[in-house]
């Protein structure tokens, strides 16, 4: 399987809705998400206005991608039939190579998450209740060692 990493592009915002949008369709705890050419308009607008996003292809599709505001990911997602192959790890270390620190929210209702995150070195720092949802997000913090 040949995967290619490369930064991200607004006409890739359709493809990564459609990896959240399958996401939320087997993440029944989250609830429905919006309409979907709003989500494809919103993550569309993400790549474009952020410091930096990637996506990972596979055959010409895109199978992954992060998003990285500062030093805060907005998001980080792997197509369901692309997991276990360490392209969430290849995304994830990708944002942290010119940072100091980096800021991940996974809900505690995600554990997958969760695991994986601290699996590459995130520790939680807080949580509160998302007023979108009223589920509790975790704050992961993963901090360069020095």
């Amino acid at each position: 399987m040949k995967l290619n990493y490369r930064l991200a592009e607004g006409c890739d915002g359709r493809s990564c809705a459609e990896i959240v949008r399958d996401w939320s369709l087997e993440t029944p705890w989250l609830g429905p998400l919006n309409d979907f050419e709003s989500v494809v308009e919103w993550w569309t607008g993400c790549l474009l206005n952020v410091d930096t996003s990637w996506v990972c292809e596979k055959n010409g599709k895109v199978v992954g991608f992060c998003v990285r505001q500062d030093d805060n990911i907005t998001g980080l997602y792997v197509a369901r039939d692309a997991r276990t192959r360490c392209i969430g790890k290849q995304l994830l270390d990708m944002a942290k190579v010119d940072r100091e620190w980096i800021t991940v929210w996974a809900y505690e209702q995600n554990p997958h998450a969760r695991k994986f995150y601290r699996r590459e070195g995130c520790v939680e720092i807080s949580r509160e209740i998302d007023e979108r949802t009223g589920l509790i997000d975790v704050e992961h913090r993963w901090t360069r060692s020095q």
